[in-house]
């Protein structure tokens, strides 16, 4: 039996092929809210399918936008246009976060990557879940809430100037730009995560590392406290920035009274370990 694991984000969608072996390729991010149907297909038909050169038995899609039956759908009939004798599953990336960092265990599973998002899962399914808000309204501790911060930081004059001149240096700052990919760009919130990236590269200056700690807090007690009896539970974070933060964070956490767990770069792995076990054992 083959099975097709996805993970998109707003970036990228990373495919693992499972059966006696693995095999990984990559398509851009397919989100509902940025692609219809046809262009679902489109990329999955021009970029994917040639790649595979054996029959699918069931395909199991964990997308950023998937957050709705209606926006499942648009991503399902794509898949079952694409494989037609294979069954096929989409499921909210959230899902795959928490399955990827608890398997069948319970705890709080965060994302802190382009966007960010958490929920409080009972080892199957989810039963909490605090909305994101999405880039405009929230996202707190992601790339893309660190890239807004940052943008509107330099035009309110508040990056220091050896940063200021590293930033100009390195991104476009140009307010004409910026301006015209926010209101014209057909992926505003991976063009503000984009900017986010800067701070990673300077981690250990005291303007980073008082805005990395103010967004990771907000994350954590205004987002994460909130989940009943979140205390009694362990935290584990799935996504690039998570990871690349995470003494930071558990710092956050340990204040907090929180358990961190596990920070996980990529949750590909251990999807494919959760549904090795469970999915090919049924076979």
């Amino acid at each position: 039996m083959s099975i097709l694991i996805a993970d998109s984000g707003a970036t990228k969608t990373e495919w693992c092929l499972v059966n006696d072996e693995t095999e990984t390729h990559f398509t851009e991010g397919l989100n509902p809210y940025y692609h219809t149907t046809d262009s679902i297909e489109d990329v999955v038909r021009q970029n994917l399918l040639p790649k595979l050169e054996e029959s699918i038995d069931e395909v199991f899609f964990y997308g950023a936008g998937c957050d709705s039956d209606e926006k499942e759908q648009v991503v399902k009939e794509a898949l079952d246009s694409c494989f037609t004798d294979s069954n096929n599953n989409v499921y909210h990336d959230l899902l795959g976060a928490a399955r990827a960092c608890f398997h069948n265990k319970p705890g709080i599973a965060c994302i802190l990557g382009t966007g960010s998002n958490s929920c409080l899962y009972d080892g199957e399914k989810i039963v909490e879940h605090i909305p994101s808000l999405a880039f405009i309204l929230g996202d707190e501790g992601s790339a893309g809430y660190f890239g807004k911060k940052l943008i509107n930081k330099y035009f309110r004059f508040e990056v220091p100037e050896d940063l200021k001149q590293d930033l100009e240096q390195n991104y476009n700052m140009s307010l004409d730009h910026i301006t015209r990919e926010l209101y014209d760009g057909e992926q505003k919130s991976r063009f503000v995560a984009s900017y986010g990236a800067f701070l990673g590269d300077h981690p250990d200056h005291p303007f980073v590392k008082e805005m990395l700690y103010e967004g990771f807090e907000s994350f954590i007690s205004r987002i994460l406290l909130n989940y009943n009896d979140a205390t009694d539970y362990e935290v584990r974070f799935i996504g690039s920035v998570a990871y690349a933060h995470q003494e930071l964070i558990k710092e956050i956490l340990h204040k907090h009274n929180l358990k961190p767990g596990l920070f996980v770069k990529n949750p590909m792995d251990r999807l494919v370990t959760f549904h090795s076990d469970t999915t090919l054992q049924q076979s």
